[in-house]
């Protein structure tokens, strides 16, 4: 079966390199999209969520991701992220208190200036995908 490669990078390094993959399912900003062998060049924004891998071994592997973009060229897949972590990198504990930060900071929006709130609510979108995928393992 034919494989794809991805790699998944991030202003802070490498979190995944030539990956074999057969199919890739990534969150863009219109919504999931699968990526499979053969794909036609593609180049797309992608939003906060989680990305699905599935190599040769039909065994599935999952990242996160906030916003970046993807770009697929032959059977190379590149994601550049401004975060992203894999499944064995999530601390549940730590995620879930960022959670509640947010949700606390957020809950007082109306003191807030519009940038805070941005950054609150990426921040909730960061920690709740964590906690997602912490959750998959």
């Amino acid at each position: 079966m034919k494989t794809m490669s991805l790699s998944l990078l991030t202003p802070s390094g490498v979190v995944i390199k030539d990956l074999a993959c057969t199919s890739l399912l990534i969150p863009t900003v219109q919504g999931q999209v699968n990526l499979l062998e053969g794909h036609i060049q593609y180049l797309t924004q992608l939003s906060t969520g989680l990305i699905e891998a599935e190599t040769e071994q039909n065994k599935k592997r999952h990242f996160t991701v906030s916003h970046g973009t993807c770009k697929v060229v032959g059977s190379e897949i590149v994601i550049l992220s401004i975060t992203a972590e894999k499944v064995e990198d999530i601390d549940l504990e730590r995620a879930k208190a960022a959670k509640l930060k947010a949700e606390q900071k957020l809950a007082q929006w109306e003191s807030l200036q519009e940038e805070e709130v941005i950054k609150y609510q990426r921040k909730l979108e960061r920690a709740e995908n964590r906690l997602k995928l912490g959750y998959l393992r």
